[in-house]
């Protein structure tokens, strides 16, 4: 299992998808989490919650009525029930919201994106709920190491299903606004890059000018870069002692290198740096190398932890968290993740575990 900075269940932005329609939408919603009097807040601003409209319940109903342009993501939220906050897209139609006592049971319906999202929530819904029991097993202290290694292994597998399943769900609304919201969402980190640059080519011309999807294609081209085979550029980090380190430098004084990317706070980094630590201790003589390249935001975090795991081989960081310059380079998006590069600094292996490591060194170091 892997740290990601893309939470599967947790919708941390905002997707504005452009129309060229100007047409009315309506929203309707009825269901005993309903309260006569209440006032009901949407907005688009969901990181503030800053309300762009708003509406009083009436008979255990409501109903916003207004013209739009464009096609955009927003929630609805009570000032008064924390428990009521539904995600959900202002399109042209109307837009029905069944909300019962138990919210989580509320579903939209009625316009195209928000059925689609329905699906996709209701998905994310049920795995999250698969997950939330494997993790409660695994920090529980009921498993032992081989069950929380499968346990492990089975999130895993939960978030490539999902991730597919996302591919699958772009790929069959390519043509229509949610699939635009579904590269653009989750294209940055969900969906795999080879598979967002299929999205994006099949989009119709309409949605493939759009800037967002410009900018994607863009980067996109630069992970391009990170492929098996391609050189990597040389880049400068610091290391505990307060050096500058040239990683080329380094990474030609072995046969194979490993960018190990990892973080005192990531749990599954601590629980895999002992399996590491003994490829490395049965390969480092044979000529294997490793570099860890730290997200910590703290030194002294980053440091005790080298120290209490017992590593031995160069650490560098440059105390940006997610934003350091390396991940960004190699676009990494979870961790732990380690690169294997050849003396020359061709990518040999761009994602692997400590098990593959070893596969790897057993074939190219004897």
């Amino acid at each position: 299992m892997k740290i990601s900075k893309y939470l599967l269940s947790s919708v941390m932005g905002l997707a504005l998808l452009s129309s060229c329609q100007n047409n009315s939408y309506r929203i309707e919603g009825s269901g005993e989490s309903l309260v006569d009097g209440d006032t009901l807040y949407l907005t688009t601003d969901l990181t503030e919650l800053t309300p762009t409209d708003s509406i009083v319940v009436k008979d255990g109903k409501f109903v916003i009525e207004g013209e739009t342009d464009s096609t955009f993501f927003c929630l609805l939220y009570s000032a008064t029930n924390n428990q009521l906050a539904i995600p959900f897209f202002v399109e042209p139609g109307t837009v029905k919201m069944e909300l019962p006592a138990k919210l989580e049971n509320a579903r939209v319906s009625g316009t195209l994106c928000n059925r689609e999202w329905q699906i996709v929530s209701d998905t994310m819904a049920l795995m999250s709920k698969q997950m939330n029991q494997l993790a409660a097993q695994m920090y529980g202290g009921q498993l032992n190491v081989e069950q929380q290694a499968k346990a492990e292994a089975q999130i895993d597998q939960l978030n490539e299903r999902f991730r597919q399943f996302i591919y699958r769900t772009g790929k069959r609304n390519i043509n229509n606004e949610f699939g635009y919201f579904i590269v653009t969402f989750y294209g940055q980190g969900m969906i795999d890059p080879s598979q967002c640059k299929e999205l994006i080519e099949q989009m119709p011309d309409a949605l493939r000018q759009r800037d967002m999807i410009r900018k994607m294609e863009e980067k996109l081209k630069m992970i391009q870069s990170t492929n098996e085979g391609s050189a990597i550029t040389d880049f400068t980090m610091v290391d505990i002692e307060g050096n500058n380190v040239s990683i080329l430098s380094e990474v030609k004084k072995n046969k194979l290198t490993v960018l190990d990317f990892w973080a005192s706070w990531c749990g599954p980094c601590r629980r895999e740096m002992p399996n590491v630590k003994a490829v490395y201790e049965k390969y480092h003589d044979k000529g294997l190398g490793i570099i860890g390249i730290s997200l910590d935001e703290k030194k002294e975090a980053w440091v005790q932890a080298v120290n209490e795991l017992g590593i031995k081989w160069l650490q560098v960081s440059d105390l940006k968290g997610w934003d350091n310059a390396a991940a960004r380079m190699f676009n990494i998006e979870a961790i732990p993740h380690m690169i294997v590069l050849d003396q020359q600094g061709h990518i040999v292996k761009f994602s692997t575990h400590a098990s593959e490591l070893e596969a790897l060194c057993s074939t190219k170091l004897q």
